[in-house]
């Protein structure tokens, strides 16, 4: 009994210890530089149109952001309807570190992760980006007059020239 109450004393205590030992919070730091995005909490709606060679279609979109941890994480679900049938779903997050000082998205989709690579334009634009067999995907975000507005585009010649394959337009639920 005695080498138990010994135990979970030295347990209390490395706690304690560790907890002494971290460093400052910096999740206001983190949350601020989230709040420069153009993405905001919400839901939304709104169509995307996804063109690949000559095949076309619309879907009806749905974006879900949930801010976490004090806003210093965004949560990120989309959805792609076409006709009541899902043709897209993925999941993101997104953060800053400011160790580094860039935005980390880690992106969700088909059973696959890809960690982007990011960019916060002076523009207030946010990109994301990934490299692929084909080249380089690349995604900007824009907030226009309250309109979430994405592109999706790609390049095979190392960014000569870019392709748009997708375009993403959504409203704000209220």
């Amino acid at each position: 009994m005695r080498n138990v109450l010994l135990f979970l004393l030295f347990i209390i205590a490395s706690t304690f210890q560790f907890h002494a030992q971290m460093p400052p919070s910096k999740t206001k730091e983190v949350a601020a530089k989230m709040a420069l995005l153009p993405l905001q909490a919400g839901e939304w709606t709104g169509i995307g149109i996804q063109q690949f060679g000559p095949n076309r279609y619309e879907v009806d979109q749905y974006e879900k952001i949930t801010p976490m941890l004090d806003g210093s994480v965004l949560l990120i679900e989309g959805i792609g309807k076409d006709k009541g049938v899902e043709r897209h779903h993925a999941l993101a997050t997104l953060s800053y570190d400011p160790v580094t000082q860039k935005y980390l998205l880690r992106s969700f989709k088909d059973g696959y992760m890809v960690d982007a690579e990011t960019e916060l334009r002076a523009d207030g634009s946010f990109v994301w980006s990934m490299q692929n067999p084909r080249g380089t995907t690349r995604y900007i975000v824009r907030m226009v007059d309250g309109t979430w507005i994405e592109t999706g585009e790609i390049t095979m010649d190392g960014g000569k020239t870019w392709t748009a394959f997708l375009e993403m337009k959504l409203q704000k639920k209220q």
